[in-house]
């Protein structure tokens, strides 16, 4: 019998053999029908006669009284097996075998704190008490534990509730600590249902007690959510979600630490940014924030005067580091009631100097030394080391060292120059375009813009154009919103209106002006008041590359002759300098997956990782593993056993995962060369800003994302009648004794008409 029928009776053993009672009555009717040899005589004759005149009668309240005695078999059942009409209000312990599988949630926000204790600890209580309930009823309750963050490998599967097992799980669950991670409820749903599915016995009852915070984040739009809802439902599994936490709490985050990191140098200013969010449903004021830098706290506070509702608010803020090596910055909140999301960590690596290349298309010309003056008249207070060279060094030498790319009034370049630097770029260098009088426009187009997949963002017509000089006709520049044009910024700024384009290359007229029609990569980020395009940022691979379409230096424009110029290049820096070599920021959680070329690293692999009581190192041993590399050039991870695709090529590598990177921190990852010189990588791990929105979820929304076909119990926080349960089952069970006494009479009433009673004579009175 289907398990969501048996969970309306307290006994449902009862429930197969009184149904199979109901054939008694039919059985005993069907025998007094049966027919014997007919012998016709005068008599009987008249008595057949006077049988078919009532025969419909008689049919109709034979079957009355059949009806009546399958009903008496069945009310009889129903009382004996104790029927329930809302089982949602029903103690979810039963007379026959049940499975309780509890889904128990361990995401960040489960460290959200109630009191003396947390959402998670309020869980943890409901098992104990679930438990504990179920092992007054031996050899009755099965009991599966699930964590949402593993939810393949249950805690517990399927172990028989008694009182040793209880002493086992209160063991088990002091351990247990929520994680710091995101996790999603429909993995645990959807490892719940093959749970089920393996070795459950045959009409046992299932109930899945999914304990959680609920938070509406998580129920917005959830059809996958819903559809793996209806699919436990439809398997015969009843759902109970129960809550942990009653109302909403306060909570400022510290969401975001970033900064210029691919231009940090040592001795020189690192500008940083770090963003607070309010996800509280009341404006926060004097909200403070501490530095730290490498462990040292600053003297240094950051102030946010007032952040409201569900706003965001970001301060920058200079920190110099004296040393090229690896350092960490930390900034804290003051705690409250999740305090794990009010610190953010940020590693970075400074240099001695950012080495930039100046190629120069014209030797005699002087448009380098404007870049030289503008990024490094100073280098120990910008950081960068700018480098004259001529067309030929990109063949002669190589330039994976520098940190950006310029070419000047570059004519064309070699083919065996075009490939390094198309490599460079693809891997993440950065390249800055400035045209001039010498270029060669068809070898832009053809062998630099590539049909919109080179280097070159634009194809050019074949001649310079010069910008007329018109009157009271306002700035020669209109810019879009873009970093570089940072000094731009402002309703009074002087130096937009005294910047002057006299000649520029336009784009070819066939090349279509509108950015979003064409629907590649390119941004026109300046166009002049002519409306030709004048400058562009686009990607090529990992790369940046922003093109100009006039001169770097006073030749076509007098630029070079402000302050502005020199704001400009600094930023333009930050923008396209290299930023494959930032130290790795990931979320709380994700894997450190190794790849080492056996030719360069031994298979020695150590993991600091940070804790709670300062550091302890992990050492694994890479495994040899496949690389599969395609045609193209990119890299893909495969098995061993893959076979590498058409044209590719397959090396051996090592490999090596390591998965216990839950709490947040810096986590160094140690490697030896074939010398033995140790490489150390850092990466950083910090809580997951989503998990800091502490909104929650009404009951009234879940059923809404859950639909109308999804069967599901909700227990409030602190709820507990549904576990020792209540004798909700007294008015069904006085309103069966009452129906059983009405039928009763009345097939007693019935029987006795439809009966022979033998009457005496007159005369025999």
């Amino acid at each position: 019998m289907p398990s969501w029928l048996l969970q309306h009776f307290l006994n449902p053993g009862f429930v197969m053999a009184g149904t199979a009672l109901v054939a008694a009555p039919i059985i005993i009717h069907l025998i007094n029908r049966l027919r014997f040899r007919r012998v016709r005589f005068a008599a009987m004759e008249f008595l057949l006669a006077s049988q078919q005149r009532n025969r419909r009668r008689v049919l109709l309240e034979q079957l009355i009284l059949l009806l009546l005695r399958i009903l008496l078999v069945l009310g009889l059942m129903l009382l004996i097996a104790r029927l329930i009409l809302d089982p949602s209000q029903l103690s979810v312990f039963r007379g026959a075998r049940t499975h309780h599988m509890v889904l128990l949630d361990d995401s960040g926000s489960m460290r959200d704190r109630l009191g003396d204790t947390t959402a998670f600890g309020e869980g943890v209580s409901v098992i104990k008490k679930l438990v504990a309930e179920g092992s007054r009823r031996p050899g009755t309750q099965i009991f599966s534990l699930v964590l949402l963050s593993n939810p393949e490998q249950p805690v517990f599967s399927q172990r028989d509730v008694s009182e040793s097992f209880v002493a086992e799980l209160d063991t088990k669950l002091e351990n247990l600590k929520p994680t710091h991670r995101a996790l999603s409820l429909v993995d645990g749903l959807n490892a719940a249902r093959t749970l089920f599915g393996d070795k459950e016995e045959r009409g046992s009852v299932k109930h899945l007690h999914v304990l959680s915070d609920f938070r509406q984040r998580d129920w917005q739009d959830q059809k996958v959510l819903s559809s793996a809802a209806e699919t436990l439902d439809g398997a015969g599994v009843t759902l109970n979600f129960v809550k942990t936490v009653e109302q909403r709490h306060a909570n400022l985050s510290v969401t975001d630490l970033s900064g210029d990191l691919q231009v940090a140098a040592a001795g020189v200013p690192v500008r940083l940014r770090v963003t607070v969010k309010n996800f509280a449903e009341q404006a926060a004021t004097e909200v403070r924030l501490s530095v730290f830098q490498d462990g040292q706290k600053l003297p240094m506070t950051l102030t946010f005067d007032k952040i409201e509702a569900g706003e965001s608010a970001e301060r920058e803020f200079d920190l110099v580091f004296d040393t090229p090596k690896k350092h960490d910055v930390r900034v804290s909140l003051e705690g409250d009631s999740l305090s794990e999301d009010n610190s953010r960590l940020l590693a970075l690596e400074t240099s001695a100097v950012h080495k930039v290349l100046i190629v120069d298309g014209d030797p005699s010309g002087d448009e380098g030394s404007y870049v030289v003056d503008a990024l490094a008249a100073d280098p120990r207070i910008t950081g960068f080391s700018p480098q004259i060279e001529t067309v030929d060094y990109l063949r002669r030498r190589p330039i994976d060292e520098f940190q950006a790319i310029y070419l000047l009034n570059v004519a064309d370049l070699p083919a065996d120059a075009v490939d390094p630097l198309e490599k460079y770029v693809a891997a993440g260098g950065g390249l800055a375009w400035f045209v001039g009088p010498s270029i060669k426009t068809a070898f832009y187009n053809e062998s630099l813009f590539k049909e919109g997949k080179g280097l070159f963002p634009v194809p050019l017509e074949t001649a310079p154009r010069d910008l007329p000089i018109v009157e009271d006709s306002g700035p020669d520049l209109v810019l879009a919103s873009h970093p570089i044009f940072r000094v731009f910024e402002g309703q009074e700024n002087p130096y937009l209106d005294v910047t002057r384009v006299a000649k520029f290359f336009p784009a070819a007229a066939s090349w279509s002006r509108d950015d979003q029609a064409r629907g590649d990569d390119v941004q026109t980020i300046a166009t002049l008041r002519n409306r030709q395009p004048l400058m562009f940022h686009h990607h090529f691979g990992k790369g940046n590359i922003i093109t100009c379409l006039t001169t770097c230096g006073p030749a076509w424009n007098n630029w070079a002759k402000y302050a502005s110029y020199v704001v400009l290049q600094l930023e333009l820096q930050k923008t396209i300098a290299r930023s494959d070599r930032q130290l790795e920021r990931r979320l709380a959680g994700e894997p450190i997956e190794l790849s080492l070329n056996p030719s360069e690293f031994t298979d020695v692999v150590e993991i600091v990782v940070p804790d709670s009581a300062g550091e302890r190192t992990h050492r694994l041993q890479a495994a040899p593993g496949a690389l599969v590399v395609p045609p193209s050039g990119g890299t893909s991870e495969k098995p061993e056993t893959s076979e590498p695709p058409k044209g590719g090529t397959t090396n051996l590598r090592l490999t090596a995962t390591f998965r216990d990177t839950d709490l947040p921190g810096i986590y160094r990852v140690r490697l030896l060369d074939l010398n033995q010189v140790p490489f150390e990588r850092w990466i950083t791990y910090n809580f997951p800003a989503d998990e800091s929105d502490l909104a929650l979820a009404t009951t009234e929304l879940i059923r809404k994302q859950l639909g109308e076909k999804v069967r599901v119990s909700i227990q409030e926080p602190g709820e507990f009648s549904w576990i020792a349960g209540r004798d909700i089952g007294s008015e069904v069970r006085d309103a069966l004794l009452l129906l059983l006494a009405v039928l009763l009479i009345a097939e007693q009433f019935m029987a006795y008409r439809l009966s022979y009673h033998h009457r005496p004579s007159p005369a025999a009175r």
